[in-house]
């Protein structure tokens, strides 16, 4: 029985839903407050850019670009019904004045042309992206040359410690695993910083921050590793 909660919860984390996802949506937004500052800095989200997040969850990562960017136009993705209520909620006079556009649906394929944003960001997602590279290979896709990627997951030595994060639902990283999903999609390992973060409560975090080359680089995003900062 105990098992079956725990796993209940991963998948609420993955995908809330009714009202018990409210509930994770909230917590969720709780949990993750210091992991979205930290990537928000590392963002950096400039007036005049084009802003992309997955995985939005209530909102409250979005509403902070926005107010730390104005003159942004910010852009959501979430495969969450619930998640994309709250998050509108949340983000009601920035979607009303248009600085804002939030849709529900997969992350692969995303309805956006290619190199559409200048920065994208992913707070504790990746756990829920394919092992084939799709996912990520859109994320890749729609950013910019020149555009930054920030990664937010918390890492795998930790995780393991969490009964609902099991490999039925989430899929955990170490820094060699996330320079190795970014070198996969397209990002050369001399574009990739990956950094650690000590959260609250003895939480472990890594932060990716990925820059598109503006020239093709899928040739060679297979050799190496990335550099690694401590």
């Amino acid at each position: 029985m105990i098992d079956r909660l725990w796993h209940a919860l991963g998948c609420q984390l993955r995908n809330p839903r009714g009202v018990a996802g409210s509930v994770v949506g909230w917590l969720m937004a709780w949990i993750n407050d210091e992991p979205n500052r930290l990537a928000i800095d590392a963002l950096d989200p400039r007036p005049g850019e084009t802003v992309l997040e997955f995985g939005f969850g209530p909102g409250w990562g979005l509403r902070t670009i926005a107010a730390r960017a104005h003159g942004a136009r910010v852009y959501g993705v979430d495969q969450s019904a619930r998640m994309l209520g709250q998050a509108k909620r949340m983000n009601e006079v920035a979607i009303s004045r248009g600085r804002m556009v939030l849709v529900r649906g997969d992350f692969r394929p995303l309805p956006w042309i290619d190199e559409m944003f200048h920065k994208i960001l992913l707070v504790n997602v990746v756990y829920f992206f394919d092992t084939d590279g799709r996912d990520i290979s859109e994320v890749y896709r729609v950013l910019r040359s020149g555009g930054r990627l920030v990664i937010y997951v918390t890492s795998r030595e930790t995780m393991e410690k969490w009964p609902f994060a099991g490999p039925e639902t989430h899929r955990t990283f170490d820094a060699h695993d996330l320079a190795r999903l970014l070198e996969n999609a397209g990002f050369s390992r001399s574009h990739i910083t990956i950094m650690h973060a000590e959260l609250a409560l003895g939480v472990k975090g890594l932060i990716a921050v990925a820059e598109k080359s503006t020239r093709s680089i899928r040739s060679d995003a297979m050799h190496g590793i990335a550099a690694l900062a401590p």
